[in-house]
């Protein structure tokens, strides 16, 4: 899961300036902002547990522009009494950290959360440079894991022997699988349900690191349509999550028969080819891009590069693919929609920011002095909304209007499909939602996982006793239609789900959907 970062909000503080060595000005903001890097080795007693534990839900009050929008205080009051009342004597920072990340997930925002799964990375890492895959004794669960329509776990890529894709995983030592899937689903920040079993079933393998289920893992598993087995997977050594496996130097390489390769567009925001004749496909994954200096002109390229070379193709169909998109920047997906309707449209409705020491502080730190004391926060809109006004308090709320935007050429006035799933998120929603509520392209698969009255502009923060870190959104934004009631996900015009079957056999029906069903629309 990728959020929408505060990044944009700071950086872009220096954009008026005109100053071109911009490290002049801004500091590595990472580095500002804490990377979160503590072991998860460490133990906690009961009180300073619960002392973390209060402190988080009192970051969470100053910081959040709405944290009881879902539900209200005294639900997650329950939560956190409930919390102290379970703990035990002693935590280790992995224990810990799953406490407290299932009191953040009772607020039901993705942007706000903490990552446990960071502190397991962390040790595995650690792991696989102090011993080769030969004598390594950290061994993981090696197939990748994903949902069906059912919302079962399935294996996706299997990876080592015993398994095969397509697979639904029963039981793992013992345990049942789908009751595991929904526990640790609770200790998760998400917008949705859908996205967040969806987020579980994507790291199944950290999942039972982080709750010590360990391999040995036996397994019941059942292909479709076929009774149960039992399976033994000793794991894979540690190592192959980093690096993979070298396959041996006697295994001859694969001779791969002579083709012409179709012309591809890659880049940091989208890779662009034609799939099967007729068929242009994007796989639109981010809004961020690698520079955060330089996002939004170096999207602007992209889009152009792109439909340059849509034009030469002359596709029958455009496929956007939005299913592993995290987010990132919403305000630069509006160059996108220019190259494919004259419509007036917007992204979002509008949004509003919330004041407070701490993304005050956080703001001022990444800037060097002595331009931190020259008031560059107030040089634009977005900064005067976080610097002026009282802590505690919503900035007034800023309205994007629906516009229509200068057409874009080379123009693509042809059928457009989105392909949309749990792994949609934030900014990524945000497209899609802006597309289905203006009517600029047919919206095919699976509800997203984000929802687009939502929250954005994460601060990251560290829990100073346990060095935990803690994201909390400090915006609020309104869905492309303005209707601030409509809390849901996007739902898709045409709704398809992958069934087990159609994972074993390698089958994406969402694709194909569209691939088939995409209707023609109207430009203007």
């Amino acid at each position: 899961m990728v959020p929408r970062p505060l990044l944009r909000t700071l950086v872009i503080l220096i954009a008026p300036i005109g100053i071109s060595g911009c490290s002049l000005v801004i500091k590595d903001p990472i580095s500002v902002l804490g990377r979160g890097h503590a072991s998860g080795a460490a133990t906690f007693s009961r009180a300073e547990a619960i002392t973390e534990l209060d402190t988080l839900a009192r970051l969470i009050d100053r910081v959040h522009p709405d944290p009881y929008r879902f539900h209200p205080r005294a639900i997650v009051d329950a939560e956190r009494r409930q919390l102290i009342e379970t703990m035990p004597a002693s935590l280790t920072r992995i224990e810990l950290c799953l406490r407290l990340s299932r009191l953040v997930a009772t607020i039901d925002d993705g942007h706000t959360g903490i990552s446990c799964e960071s502190l397991v990375r962390q040790e595995w890492e650690k792991a696989a440079k102090g011993s080769p895959p030969e004598t390594q004794a950290i061994r993981v669960f090696g197939p990748f894991m994903r949902l069906d329509d059912q919302r079962h776990l399935i294996v996706q890529w299997p990876n080592v022997p015993g398994v095969a894709s397509g697979d639904r995983v029963l039981t793992v030592n013992g345990q049942d699988a789908d009751r595991l899937l929904a526990v640790w689903a609770r200790e998760l920040s998400h917008d949705t349900d859908a996205g967040r079993f969806a987020q579980v079933a994507r790291n199944f393998r950290l999942q039972l690191a982080m709750h010590g289920i360990s391999a040995p893992y036996r397994l019941t598993v059942a292909a479709p349509g076929a009774p149960s087995r039992e399976v033994i997977l000793q794991g894979e050594p540690v190592n192959y999550v980093f690096q993979p496996p070298t396959p041996p130097a006697s295994a001859p390489a694969p001779i791969a028969a002579p083709t012409e390769k179709p012309a591809e567009v890659r880049t940091a925001f989208f890779n662009y080819r034609m799939a099967r004749p007729g068929i242009g496909y994007m796989d639109f994954f981010s809004l961020i891009g690698d520079s955060l200096l330089s996002t939004s002109s170096s999207f602007t390229t992209a889009v152009a590069a792109m439909f340059r070379q849509v034009a030469l193709d002359r596709p029958r169909v455009l496929i956007i693919d939005v299913r592993e998109n995290g987010g990132g920047d919403d305000v630069i997906a509006e160059e996108f929609f220019r190259y494919l309707t004259e419509k007036p449209f917007r992204l979002l409705a509008g949004y509003r920011v919330k004041r407070s020491e701490e993304v005050r502080n956080a703001g001022k730190s990444m800037i060097r002095i002595p331009f931190r004391w020259m008031g560059l926060p107030l040089l634009v809109p977005d900064g005067r909304d976080y610097y002026i006004g009282k802590e505690g308090s919503l900035s007034s709320r800023r309205t994007r209007p629906i516009v229509a935007r200068p057409r874009g050429e080379p123009f693509f006035d042809g059928p457009v499909c989105v392909l949309t799933g749990p792994h949609t998120y934030s900014a990524g929603a945000e497209f899609a939602d802006a597309a289905k509520t203006f009517g600029l392209a047919t919206i095919v698969g699976e509800e997203t996982g984000g929802q687009p009255n939502s929250f954005g502009n994460p601060l990251p923060l560290p829990l100073k006793r346990s060095g935990l870190a803690v994201r909390i959104a400090t915006a609020t934004s309104e869905r492309a239609s303005g209707d601030v009631t409509d809390l849901k996900p996007v739902v898709p015009d045409i709704i398809v789900r992958a069934t087990a079957a159609d994972i074993r056999n390698g089958f994406d029906p969402v694709f194909e959907r569209a691939v088939n069903n995409c209707p023609p629309r109207r430009i203007k």
